[in-house]
């Protein structure tokens, strides 16, 4: 291992905390023997840097010539969590920074300007602003309710109420047993649902959550569109467990009790099941199989593969996070859309290109923004009547 390698792997002990007091002395040695090492090593674990091809800077500082492209990226400094394994695999680019994920915010035009045809006009990123809690909540019976942006999540007891205990609205028991609501999380917008079993239900945007508000004795079954974790309760009818049942794109989950991601996006190729806990079966066309911890089904049109992933980066989102492993720019620019609720234009022939890095989702689009630029990817954002477009100009 050369100096490079060291100096990368140390750093990467620092951030994961999982540093001897011999290395953090190595590690201080080298952060005292030059100011740019400190200057480096600050921009690194206060999250503030993006860097290109496997600590490119370090590189050039230990006068590292003649590397071809796949030794340079054997040298990328990975900042993933230590606690669940992972493969390794080459990588294009790092990025490592505190940023945010954002929700639209669109002002009205003047009467006038209705009257006319618009013409696109150049805005500035950082008037989209960070997004939150919203979401609305239909019921069978007709009834319509825009859920309270100052609150998380809702719950239902013997009344639907917030998960503060705030009352929403009181419902006969004979109304619930046959009512069945749905509860739709637009772009730039998340949500919680405590179901009637004591299930919780986390939503991600553009996603839906189809359930009775009182559940039958024999099944619990759910339908969802988009992306939802489920912390499933266990339920028991004279002993013998309830099954939770789940209905997707191209799917159905079966559970006895256990956590687990569903991906059902209607624009993606793919629907992905990440199990975190316990176990499920994933029931198809043309077949089933079982999923154990971190292990995902990947299902497109029937057909079902099973993989072992790190799951980290498929449940960060319900901590408000972005965790990009090996992510491409077009599946990058996905999830941008669907939380900042802007939508994204790109070359055809736009070349691959890979990101690595933790984004929180609690700051402007700008800022995202910056840091993708520094990797070589040049943005337009502009707005064309009520639609703000991003559009990626150079990659």
């Amino acid at each position: 291992m050369d100096a490079t390698e060291q100096i990368a792997e140390l750093i990467k002990r620092h951030i994961e905390g999982d540093i001897t007091a011999e290395e953090s002395g190595r590690l201080n040695r080298w952060r005292a023997a030059d100011s740019a090492n400190e200057a480096f090593f600050q921009r690194v674990t206060n999250g503030e840097e993006i860097f290109a091809d496997a600590l490119q800077w370090i590189a050039m500082q230990d006068r590292y010539e003649g590397a071809d492209l796949a030794e340079i990226k054997r040298r990328t400094l990975r900042k993933l969590p230590a606690d669940v394994p992972r493969p390794w695999r080459p990588h294009r680019l790092l990025l490592y920074t505190g940023l945010a994920a954002v929700f639209l915010c669109v002002s009205l035009f003047a009467y006038f300007q209705f009257q006319q045809p618009t013409v696109p006009q150049d805005i500035e990123a950082s008037s989209i602003h960070a997004g939150g809690n919203k979401a609305e909540l239909q019921l069978s019976n007709g009834q319509k309710i825009k859920l309270r942006t100052d609150k998380e999540g809702i719950v239902l007891d013997n009344n639907l109420t917030y998960s503060d205990g705030t009352p929403l609205l009181g419902l006969a028991q004979d109304e619930l047993a046959k009512t069945t609501a749905s509860i739709s999380v637009p772009a730039g917008g998340k949500y919680k649902v405590m179901l009637s079993d004591g299930t919780q239900v986390h939503l991600n945007a553009q996603s839906k959550l189809v359930y009775p508000l009182l559940f039958a004795t024999e099944k619990r079954e759910v339908h969802v569109e988009g992306e939802a974790y489920f912390e499933v309760a266990k339920a028991f009818n004279k002993q013998t467990r309830i099954p939770f049942i789940v209905h997707c794109k191209d799917q159905v989950v079966r559970v006895m009790g256990t956590s687990f991601n569903i991906s059902a996006y209607a624009d993606e190729v793919y629907t992905r099941t990440t199990l975190v806990e316990g176990s499920v079966e994933i029931e198809t066309a043309q077949g089933s199989i079982t999923l154990r911890p971190n292990e995902q089904a990947r299902v497109r049109q029937g057909d079902i593969q099973k993989s072992t992933v790190d799951i980290q980066q498929y449940v960060a989102w319900k901590k408000n996070t972005f965790l990009f492993f090996e992510t491409e720019l077009r599946d990058l620019l996905k999830q941008l859309s669907r939380w900042y609720a802007i939508e994204v234009s790109y070359p055809q022939d736009m070349p691959p290109t890979y990101f690595y890095g933790e984004i929180t989702r609690e700051k402007n689009l700008a800022e995202v923004l910056r840091i993708l630029e520094k990797a070589g990817v040049k943005f337009k954002l502009r707005k064309d009547g009520t639609v703000i477009r991003l559009h990626v100009i150079q990659s």
